[in-house]
């Protein structure tokens, strides 16, 4: 059934992770609606978290986002993340952040582009580097044998003299495209 209550908010983007959702409206305010019970609808412990938690609305998603720009979604299985026009990644779900957090250990660049997978997120900052953050536990960080950081972390198996230009996060599983550096 359509979710009339943002139909005149002129949604830009959309994302879905396991029964829930979020659309970003052309004023870069990031609507959630759907399951909650691990913090993914970003709108902190007010509303319940447990495994009925259940938001049947569209409702902003604010804290740390109030006031700025969102320019990009994604949605993982219980988790979100968000790009602001200034280049910050925020991100919140999985039982650990309940409303949007600041990625602090990314603010010297600035990130474009997001992407998350079943338990994991992958940013991309304008210089085509490609960072990664959550579990991974089938080698989806790109991180040799790290199984889980809290904190984005440089992927460094991109060859010498290239950039990542688009990604992609599956399931369990990750595709990106690369261009030569300029």
């Amino acid at each position: 059934e359509p979710v009339e209550m943002i139909a005149g908010d002129d949604v830009v983007q959309i994302a879905s992770g396991f029964a829930f959702s979020l659309a970003l409206n052309k004023g870069g305010i990031v609507h959630a609606w759907g399951k909650n019970n691990e913090g993914q609808l970003g709108a902190g412990v007010g509303l319940a978290v447990d495994v009925y938690a259940m938001e049947s609305l569209p409702t902003p998603i604010e804290g740390l986002l109030e006031g700025r720009k969102v320019t990009r979604i994604a949605a993982g299985h219980s988790h979100a993340a968000a790009v602001t026009s200034t280049g910050e990644l925020f991100t919140w779900g999985m039982h650990m952040d309940h409303e949007p957090k600041l990625e602090n250990s990314l603010l010297h660049t600035k990130i474009v582009d997001v992407a998350c997978g079943q338990n994991y997120t992958l940013a991309l900052d304008q210089e085509g580097r490609l960072y990664s953050l959550g579990k991974g536990k089938t080698g989806v960080l790109g991180l040799a044998s790290t199984k889980m950081t809290t904190q984005p972390i440089l992927v460094e198996g991109i060859p010498a003299g290239e950039k990542v230009v688009t990604m992609s996060a599956g399931w369990t599983h990750v595709a990106c495209t690369t261009a030569l550096s300029e």
